[in-house]
């Protein structure tokens, strides 16, 4: 009980610091409410004229440095954070959010530092990392929504709504778009309910409403071409161009695309311009445009590796992958699906733990905002009834301390629940994710060796076909010289007998019968089994049917087996014809393929 107590005592005393807190800052209003507003220009220059904010933050830069202002080192890489998320610059964003956040602090300038929170969720958010990102968002919610600054608070609730939909989450992203809509209506911020309608329809196309996602993307671009806002004009016709590509309006999806690169190009915005080569890569593909899409894809992974950008570079080589695969370059394919999934474990190793770590700070943070709300109001009560006399004002702390006590003790049993069921599904998604790795893993490895044992066999048909051809070539050879030294040898004949004697050994070495019986007899120790097994089968073939089944089998060409049979290739054309139909093959069956896979039996006649 003692430890209770001195909790409750320990509560009151920081409903009242808290609350003479608040009243010592409300004379700061005055400068966030400026300091809001010239941000908040910035960021609408920022993405209408990216190359008039650049000279401006160059501006104030040289000022800073000129005058050693604080102040002014604080704006100046407050905006250079902001065209750099903008532009995709990674490396950039930590290091002049970094300068930012540190002038900040010195200057004690917390309007700036929630507005750089958001800035630096919307970068976090791009690059997949959610917690951080998360960890960002709630910061600036809370301090705005202390701070009554609606236009920025409207802007922490789209950023939490974005983060949400990143993570698959549509209800509490709906949720929070809702929220910002509601503060731009109210306040009459047109860029802001530009932003609500693409998001809107981002939300419609997951659902697959694609019609109903283009209506409010196309509101949207409308709003954002009065404003001249670039950067949101490119997004909305690539949104718009996916919408089509589903419709199969193929011809207006590229018209965006195209419109949407010229845009990204002209303000030299990386990021956007990846958006629209993955997309146009994705339309190619659609109409199975391989060498085009393989191109394009090709183009966003060099991209996404100069920004050093995870999200483009794990999108690009899994269309890779799936392209090369298409187009049977099995050896690209296999070296696609390995880069991939090895980028892809070390971006995603932790998403599951990511999402729970999420879903606890939202937990924390409506918990904190909640007991933050009830200790207000119990003060407000306390201080609208201090005219009262003493005893009544004592009975009121009494109650309060008494309700507060239970509001206490509601949340830390509710919280000893929540922490149980935490650890339950954080187990059970651990065991999910151990074992999707372990299938995609098996997966890749049954691809890697089904393309290994193709190649054995390529390699096996090319050496059996070398064995027989050499085998046929030593054999006639061998036979030749033995007869031609046999006659040199028998030094009592004239040299008119000699000549007789080989072309003699020339003619007969000519006839076919005896050369087809030499290659029969070498065919037979490389292809068991082959003419005792088409004989069986298609008992209606000829035997020069049989021989030119044979020529094909090492793979001879055309010109090789009419020469080896003495006719024309023509003639070779309509005995080819003659097999098709003895062996009742369809027009689409190779005649080549057929006759390869006899000897193997993986034909069924």
């Amino acid at each position: 009980m003692k430890q209770e107590w001195s909790t409750l005592q320990y509560t009151v005393i920081f409903l009242i610091l808290s609350t003479l807190f608040i009243g010592c800052n409300q004379d700061k209003g005055n400068k966030i409410s400026f300091a809001s507003k010239e941000s908040s220009k910035f960021d609408s220059l920022a993405r209408i004229n990216p190359q008039e904010a650049r000279r401006i933050t160059d501006e104030v830069l040289q000022r800073a440095e000129l005058t050693d202002n604080d102040s002014l080192f604080l704006q100046g890489y407050y905006y250079k954070t902001i065209i750099n998320v903008n532009s995709g610059l990674s490396d950039k964003v930590r290091e002049d959010s970094e300068k930012a956040l540190k002038y900040s602090d010195k200057i004690g300038e917390e309007n700036y530092k929630h507005k750089i929170y958001t800035v630096l969720g919307k970068f976090y958010v791009q690059n997949n990392e959610y917690t951080v990102a998360l960890d960002y968002y709630l910061k600036a919610r809370d301090y705005f929504q202390s701070q009554n600054d609606m236009i920025n608070l409207a802007v922490s609730y789209n950023g939490l709504g974005i983060l949400y939909f990143e993570m698959g989450d549509y209800d509490n992203s709906v949720i929070n778009f809702n929220k910002a809509y509601t503060i731009y209506t109210k306040v009459g911020n047109k860029r802001g309910i530009g932003v609500f309608y693409a998001n809107l329809g981002s939300v419609f196309s997951t659902k697959s409403d694609f019609k109903r996602a283009n209506f409010y993307q196309k509101k949207s671009l409308d709003i954002f071409n009065s404003l001249n806002d670039t950067v949101s004009i490119a997004s909305c016709m690539i949104n718009i161009s996916n919408n089509d590509r589903e419709l199969k309006n193929y011809d207006s999806s590229f018209k965006m695309l195209d419109e949407a690169l010229r845009l990204s190009e002209k303000i030299n915005n990386d990021r956007l311009k990846e958006r629209v080569l993955h997309n146009l890569g994705l339309n190619y593909l659609a109409k199975r445009d391989l060498k085009n899409a393989h191109y394009y894809f090709n183009e966003e992974l060099s991209l996404s590796d100069k920004m050093k950008f995870a999200g483009g570079r794990l999108g690009a080589l899994e269309q890779l992958s799936y392209v090369t695969k298409l187009q049977g370059r099995y050896a690209d394919h296999a070296l696609m699906t390995e880069r991939y999934y090895k980028l892809k474990d070390s971006v995603f190793g932790s998403e599951v733990k990511q999402k729970i770590e999420e879903l606890k700070w939202a937990n924390e943070f409506e918990k904190s905002s909640l007991e933050k709300k009830l200790l207000l109001s119990k003060y407000q009560i306390e201080r609208e009834k201090s005219s009262l006399l003493l005893i009544v004002s004592v009975m009121i702390g009494i109650v309060s301390v008494l309700v507060l006590g239970i509001v206490w003790l509601f949340f830390r049993n509710n919280k000893k629940s929540l922490k149980l069921s935490e650890i339950e599904n954080e187990r059970l998604q651990e065991k999910i994710d151990f074992e999707h790795l372990n299938f995609e893993k098996e997966k890749a490895e049954k691809e890697i060796l089904k393309l290994r044992s193709v190649h054995q066999d390529l390699e096996l048909e090319t050496k059996n076909r070398e064995i027989t051809s050499i085998s046929l070539q030593l054999l006639g050879k061998n036979n030749l010289m033995a007869e031609i030294a046999e006659i040199l040898d028998k030094n009592s004949k004239t040299p008119n007998k000699i000549e007789s004697d080989l072309r003699s050994i020339l003619f007969h070495n000519q006839n076919q019968k005896k050369d087809w019986e030499k290659f029969r007899e070498v065919f037979e120790k490389v292809h068991p089994g082959f003419f005792t097994e088409i004989k069986s089968r298609f008992s209606s073939l000829t035997a020069t049917d049989i021989r030119i089944c044979a020529y094909i089998r090492i793979r001879m060409s055309l010109n090789e087996v009419a020469s080896l049979l003495n006719i024309s290739l023509q003639s070779l054309h309509t005995s080819r014809y003659r097999i098709r139909k003895k062996l009742n093959l369809d027009t689409q069956q190779s005649l080549d393929d057929f006759i390869c896979e006899i000897v193997t039996g993986n034909n069924n006649v």
